[in-house]
């Protein structure tokens, strides 16, 4: 009960993810304004009555017992909702209440879209979900959120950490359930997926794609390391001492998918997230000897 009761009180002194959340809260809305944009020249194909996915039933509205048919009759309007929506949470209006409604309406529009999403699009809406429970509004916000006692800042740190950890764990899970599933793949278990993958023309991101299949030692060691960062990845990050080591590995990982796949939204999502490991204070120090750098580096160019 001792342990409990310190973990409580651990996890209530402070929000840990204050100084990174408003970053990816910002991030979010970017990505899902990006979405619009790319997305909307193939609007009526996709959302609305004339869709050929029209048939496909949303279960957020059948729950409801509401008919897909009038949200897509009238998605012009429930699309000005939805950048409303994401416009509030880019600065910080309505806090929870609108990363909660913005939840609902990513679900909807998901669902009215299946056929065109990735791996970054399931996970970045179940981060909006967490971001429900995350203080994310010290920065970038209209307004931060007041307590009005300790006891109701003690409660709010607590669901933040929560949320927040919430995350790290999800991304923990992704990684471990992908390297079972390669594990048991034919392909990965045999080292020669990446042969497969890298050789295939769809996934010719770089005119080196065709001469590294051929390198035998790349395939082996592309294939297993994979797998490898992916099945130690969810134990190693949690200790101080190899942590940095896994997010490097993570990162590389996720940009060579990035350049060698043409995969690029679902990686750019996966190597922000690894910043939820990261604490206020090592952010802090990240963005002050940043900042450091740009200074001293503009001040060579003044004097050159």
């Amino acid at each position: 009960m001792n342990t409990l009761n310190r973990i409580i009180d651990n996890l209530s002194s402070e929000n840990r993810f204050g100084y990174y959340a408003p970053f990816f809260r910002v991030f979010i809305c970017l990505y899902l304004i990006k979405d619009i944009i790319v997305t909307y020249g193939f609007t009526d194909l996709l959302y609305t009555g004339k869709s050929f996915l029209v048939s496909e039933p949303l279960p957020l509205l059948e729950y409801f017992n509401i008919s897909s048919d009038l949200l897509r009759g009238n998605f012009y309007i429930f699309l000005l909702l939805y950048i409303a929506l994401i416009v509030l949470f880019l600065f910080g209006i309505g806090k929870r209440f609108t990363a909660l409604a913005l939840f609902f309406c990513v679900e909807l529009m998901q669902n009215m879209a299946w056929l065109t999403l990735n791996g970054g699009d399931n996970i970045i809406k179940f981060v909006i979900l967490y971001f429900v429970f995350i203080d994310s509004y010290s920065r970038f916000s209209n307004k931060s959120i007041t307590y009005k006692n300790e006891e109701s800042k003690k409660l709010g740190n607590f669901l933040s950490n929560v949320a927040g950890y919430s995350i790290c764990i999800h991304l923990c899970l992704i990684y471990f359930v992908s390297a079972m599933h390669k594990i048991n793949s034919e392909v990965w278990f045999n080292g020669v997926a990446t042969y497969y993958i890298l050789g295939s023309e769809r996934f010719r991101g770089t005119g080196l794609n065709l001469a590294l299949v051929k390198n035998g030692f790349f395939v082996t060691l592309s294939t297993y390391g994979t797998i490898l960062i992916e099945l130690i990845f969810p134990f190693w990050i949690w200790f101080k001492k190899t942590r940095n080591v896994m997010l490097i590995l993570a990162i590389s990982l996720h940009m060579g998918i990035g350049l060698f796949m043409m995969l690029y939204d679902f990686q750019i999502i996966f190597v922000l997230l690894q910043g939820f490991f990261l604490s206020n204070k090592e952010w802090q120090t990240i963005v002050s000897k940043t900042m450091s750098f740009i200074s001293r580096y503009k001040l060579r160019l003044n004097a050159i």
